[in-house]
């Protein structure tokens, strides 16, 4: 009996001395009030551990006990690095509690007896911390560091660790710097998204060849909203391997990335506009690259082919020979060493200055990478293909963060290409002989205009005034600091000699546009019979990438022919939807002449078989009355009111009973435009399901604005708040067919 007891005690000791060896060694846990032996240099990790989130930062959570690292100390702006105790590497696996920005330059490192061989960045932007593990098993018995870097400045410019220990299992679900290879016997890889995933960093690799930059892929983690394309058909037969930054265990997408011959999917979703543009899937903001060659009109487009929230910036590519019906084309640019491709413009060099080739259509970008500098490229087939010219960038500016948009145009007077470019706050002329060499000659801006937000996309050119005389117009688009809210587009009136840009005294800012949905517009170079034709991008940045969208996100405006007219005693720049849009017209319905009273009237169905799709002319006169208006309504209860409020001299839109809005708190607001003062407006509105653009007297004012409706707008409703009655007269409706 005693034996027994013996062996009995013998064995759980052994058992409890294993269970003892196979604990994890904690190597930093952070709960002392010092950094107990840790190196320090800069301020972003304060004196001690932190106990929670800090002045100015969002709740923190996911950390051990009750301290840990947060270089938070003085915002993002604060930069710092931390090196920890040396140590012995005596387990398989280190695992640390990991939060913060995903920024280059904000890190954990493990560096062995000098080396640094792991470097792990957040996989998402948060203030919850999460397990991350290295597999050092290769490394057992070997002394190590570990170093906690914050050299991020700006948004999500922190990091956060805690609990730093050694163990023999992996704590993490993240798997890093995972591979997927595939034997290619079809067209494409289908990438299965969903949207509010993080980013996944992905590249293209064949062997140790890169085939792609890195790309930014939201590869589905819970759910699959939709699926995108890489086209691999160019290496059927051949092996392509997909490297992932990190793959978490679990995640339901990466296990489903497969190979197919087509890509298939629901064009005509409910909000897919019939006659705007709208790219055939993903993303798109900016037009870009617009130019007139051979009888067709070129529109490129800020686009992200690998989803349908901002991203990997291409130049998507369509063209039309009538401004209404566009071919979609394969994409133009993709990013390359030198970044991502942002926004610029397309000239036709018919002379051959450039040496590229007579008639090259030539690209002139924003390469966004470490810096944002300009670049070429230049095609010789009508914009099918482009090459990037060998001495990119042709334009830098060390000392300058924001440095973009380059729209360039011939300046015959002084036989020189003339660059507008937005630098900060200002406008940047520049000036070259060859596309390649450019000199700057002057800057605007300062003290004049809307200023608040980045000045973005300008455009000038000049128009005729109605006396005959040539006045330049200068688009400038800024965001934040719209008429209404976010983003917009102002521009100036002036005279410019090729070298500088002066504007006349007029009462500044005048808006392009006053709805909320018209930014980054420019016109098209070399357009035929010296029309200036604009085009602009119908969203806001204030809630761009949260509309209830799917497959793609985002449309341009309708083309529109800018012309100056006298207003309100100055010149302003109008804009009238181009003639071309009158072939989309179908059935007319005429309606007589209506007299409001403060009981209003209605109209129940605008025209039979209505799809949300129509051009509605009208003239309204106000007579009397101080308040009133018209609106769009549906079988839902929902409804888009514009009132006139001669009082206050404005016009209002209100969207906030027209449907969806809980994507974004900024989105169900009521904008305002400046009310002409004359006895008549004339009314031309086009809406397409889910927007509207509204014309007052030949584009005098114009405002411009997206909604998501539950159904269509058939019917229309007209108000009055006061006693007197008004008038709607000359009113037809043309129902506009679809197209693709």
């Amino acid at each position: 009996m005693k034996l027994t007891n013996f062996c009995w005690l013998l064995f759980s000791s052994f058992v409890l001395l294993y269970s003892c060896a196979k604990r994890d060694v904690v190597l930093f846990d952070f709960e002392n009030k010092g950094y107990q032996g840790w190196m320090l240099q800069g301020e972003a990790f304060g004196e001690a551990p932190a106990t929670g989130p800090l002045e100015g930062q969002l709740p923190v959570a996911g950390f051990a006990g009750e301290r840990l690292v947060n270089s938070f100390h003085g915002g993002d702006d604060m930069c710092g690095e931390m090196y920890s105790p040396e140590f012995v590497i005596e387990r398989d696996y280190i695992n640390f509690l990991l939060g913060g920005g995903m920024g280059a330059d904000v890190f954990i490192a493990l560096e062995v007896e000098g080396k640094r061989v792991f470097e792990t960045h957040p996989v998402v932007e948060s203030e919850t911390l999460q397990w991350y593990s290295w597999n050092v098993e290769e490394y057992l018995g070997r002394k190590a560091v570990v170093k906690i870097v914050d050299n991020q400045r700006g948004g999500w410019g922190h990091i956060l660790v805690d609990q730093i220990e050694q163990g023999d299992k992996a704590k993490s679900v993240i798997m890093p710097d995972y591979e997927k290879t595939f034997a290619i016997t079809q067209k494409y890889l289908l990438i299965p998204i969903e949207d509010k995933g993080p980013e996944s960093q992905v590249v293209i690799r064949q062997g140790t060849k890169r085939l792609s930059e890195t790309l930014y892929i939201r590869v589905a983690q819970t759910q699959i909203d939709y699926w995108v394309p890489i086209d691999v058909e160019a290496y059927k037969s051949q092996n392509i391997t997909l490297w992932f930054q990190h793959v978490k265990a679990g995640d339901i997408g990466f296990p489903r990335i497969c190979q197919s011959d087509s890509f298939e999917f629901d064009y005509a979703e409910p909000y897919r506009p019939a006659y705007h543009f709208s790219p055939y899937y993903g993303w798109t903001n900016d037009p870009n690259g617009m130019v007139y060659q051979d009888g067709k009109y070129h529109l490129f487009y800020q686009h992200n082919p690998y989803g349908s929230m901002w991203a990997n910036m291409h130049w998507g590519h369509a063209v039309s020979e009538d401004l209404v019906h566009w071919q979609h084309l394969p994409a133009a640019l993709a990013p390359d060493d030198l970044g991502s491709i942002f926004s610029g413009s397309a000239v036709v060099d018919a002379d051959n200055t450039a040496g590229l080739g007579k008639g090259a259509l030539i690209a002139i970008f924003t390469s966004s990478g470490k810096r944002q500098t300009q670049s070429l490229a230049y095609s010789m087939d009508g914009g099918r293909t482009f090459t990037k010219y060998a001495g990119n960038p042709v334009l830098t500016d060390a000392d300058m963060i924001d440095f973009r948009d380059p729209k360039v145009f011939w300046h015959e007077d002084s036989k020189r290409w003339v660059m507008s470019l937005a630098t900060s706050q200002t406008i940047s002329f520049y000036n070259s002989a060859d596309l390649k060499t450019w000199m700057k000659q002057s800057e605007f801006g300062e003290g004049v205009g809307a200023h608040g937000g980045v000045w973005e996309c300008p455009d000038l050119f000049p128009l005729q005034t109605p006396d005959g005389k040539t006045k330049w117009v200068l688009l400038v688009s800024i965001n934040p600091g719209g008429p209404n809210g976010g983003s917009a587009t102002q521009y100036f009136i002036g005279d410019f000699d090729g070298k500088t840009f002066k504007a006349d005294a007029l009462p500044y800012p005048l808006w392009l546009d006053y709805g909320r949905d018209n930014y980054a517009g420019v016109t098209w170079n070399n357009a035929p019979h010296g029309r200036r034709v604009f085009i602009g991008w119908m969203s806001n940045w204030d809630y761009a990438n949260q509309v209830p969208t799917v497959h793609f996100r985002n449309a341009m405006t309708l083309p529109r022919e800018l012309f100056l007219q006298n207003s309100g005693g100055h010149l302003v720049l109008a804009s009238r939807p181009v003639d071309e849009l009158t072939q989309l017209r179908g059935q007319v319905v005429s309606f007589p002449i209506q007299r409001i009273s403060s009981k209003g009237a209605s109209i129940d169905n605008l025209f039979e078989g209505n799809t949300g799709c129509f051009e509605l002319e009208m003239v309204v006169v106000p007579n009397g009355a101080s308040k009133f208006g018209f609106g769009f309504v549906n079988s839902k209860g929902e409804c888009l009111n514009y009132t006139f409020d001669r009082e206050k001299m404005c016009l209002e839109l209100d969207r906030s009973k027209a449907g969806r809005s809980d994507f974004s708190g900024k989105f169900a607001t009521v904008s305002q435009a400046p009310l002409p003062a004359c006895s008549e407006y004339r009314i031309q509105l086009f809406m397409d399901k889910s927007s509207a653009e509204l014309f007052v007297n030949d584009g005098e004012v114009t405002m411009t604005d997206v909604f998501f409706s539950s159904d269509v707008f058939a019917g229309m409703r007209f108000f009055s708040s006061d006693l007197c009655n008004w008038t709607v007269k000359d009113m037809k409706v043309y129902s506009l067919e679809k197209i693709r």
